[in-house]
């Protein structure tokens, strides 16, 4: 009796593993769908409002939940103060807390801190197409877990129950 309760206590600790990291991997998709919306709707506030950079980020700042609030809301105020101090370095200083705080892969992060070095620009048609060009970069990132993220998923979840089980056999 007792070992068969360590058995199933074995092979729903193993699945459970498995579905941690299935879950794990379905966070950072969400959290690339999340930020590949925020960049539409930053494309969106300099092409057709027409709004000024600060103007923009208090905006997004706004209406974006936590950890995105406070960085847009800090881009805006370092940006409002006008200390001098470069737009990239405001969009670093700002988005380095963000960004560590979500489950994202680390080339995507830098993909999004390298963003603040082209969408300081003055004219808002460039400032638009290098939007664009980092939101096709994103979409190609987001494609490519899409579909490793099928597969993956169901690899996990079959290594993991059958490393139960495997596991259960030696130990019995």
């Amino acid at each position: 009796m007792l070992k068969l309760c360590g058995v199933l206590l074995l092979l729903s600790g193993s699945t459970g593993l498995g579905w941690s990291i299935k879950e794990a991997l379905q966070s950072r998709l969400k959290e690339l769908y999340r930020l590949r919306e925020i960049l539409c709707t930053l494309q969106n506030e300099i092409v057709y409002s027409r709004t000024t950079m600060p103007e923009a980020c208090c905006r997004m700042g706004e209406s974006l939940p936590n950890p995105y609030q406070e960085a847009f809301l800090g881009i805006h105020q370092s940006m409002v103060q006008n200390s001098g101090e470069a737009f990239a370095e405001i969009w670093k200083r700002q988005m380095n807390p963000c960004l560590s705080q979500i489950d994202i892969s680390r080339g995507d992060k830098e993909l999004l801190l390298e963003f603040g070095n082209c969408i300081g620009q003055i004219d808002n048609r460039l400032q638009a197409e290098l939007v664009t060009g980092y939101m096709n970069r994103l979409e190609l990132s987001i494609d490519r877990l899409e579909k490793e993220m099928n597969n993956r998923c169901r690899v996990i979840m079959s290594l993991s129950i059958m490393g139960g089980l495997m596991m259960a056999i030696i130990l019995l």
